[in-house]
């Protein structure tokens, strides 16, 4: 059993997925909520369940206001999925106190891949908050960041340095998430932002690393299917994200 290390007031690295087997089932369809498609929503450095939070969906014809319960999730009729077959649908999530969260859901033979999303609190306009998730393979992937030669901030380094970078979550079970936050950005130095496959099974394709900066979501980036054991995500240069 994995164990977390998280504490009500202070942010360290854990062990294991956010969604335990029993939230898999339920978010993948397969448990006691049936004939529905949910929707999960958490936060990216506790894992606490969104509760309360307004989420949109943005439908090719229509718009529907939901509001996630106790477990964070929003639940809809699987046949408003089914019956679009093909297409998009846009997910707005808001909730006091975190970043507004924005998404595009491409449904495909009437069916949604991505059901679990990670959502950050608001940060300083100084800070940039970087969440990795994937699937349940490859088991283990590792988020690291480096400022030129001085700095080295991932599990097997550095996990924290006071008031510039840390490593908020680890997650070595699947699905995520890689919590990594800088606090404060050099704009003398240039850094660089890769994930590494630790695992080695599988690949790193599919992977996305969402980026909170600038007090909003920045961008979402998702690995290439040529992504091999390491693919670079970002680099930062003269404090401008590229």
């Amino acid at each position: 059993m994995c164990s977390l290390f998280v504490a009500a007031a202070v942010s360290l690295a854990g062990e294991c997925s956010c969604w335990d087997d029993r939230e898999r089932h339920e978010v993948e369809g397969f448990s006691e909520i049936e004939g529905a498609v949910v929707l999960s929503f958490k936060d990216a450095v506790s894992c606490a369940p969104l509760a309360g939070a307004d989420v949109r969906l943005s439908f090719p014809d229509k718009e529907r206001s939901l509001r996630t319960g106790a477990k964070g999730y929003i639940v809809m009729p699987e046949e408003v999925v089914e019956s679009m077959d093909e297409g998009t649908i846009g997910v707005t999530l808001s909730k006091e106190g975190y970043i507004p969260f924005k998404t595009f859901l491409p449904v495909e033979a009437g069916t949604i891949r991505h059901r679990r999303f990670l959502v950050s609190r608001k940060l300083p306009l100084s800070s940039v908050r970087f969440v990795l998730q994937w699937d349940e393979k490859p088991k283990d992937l590792d988020l690291h960041l480096i400022k030129d030669t001085t700095l080295h901030i991932s599990y097997r380094h550095m996990r924290s340095i006071p008031d510039l970078a840390r490593l908020d979550r680890d997650d070595m079970d699947g699905l995520g998430p890689e919590t990594l936050t800088l606090d404060r950005i050099d704009k003398d130095a240039s850094y660089r932002l890769f994930v590494h496959n630790y695992s080695g099974e599988s690949s790193l394709a599919g992977s996305r690393v969402s980026v909170y900066a600038n007090g909003k979501l920045d961008r979402v980036v998702t690995l290439p299917e040529t992504a091999g054991r390491q693919a670079d995500v970002l680099v930062i240069e003269g404090g401008t994200l590229r």
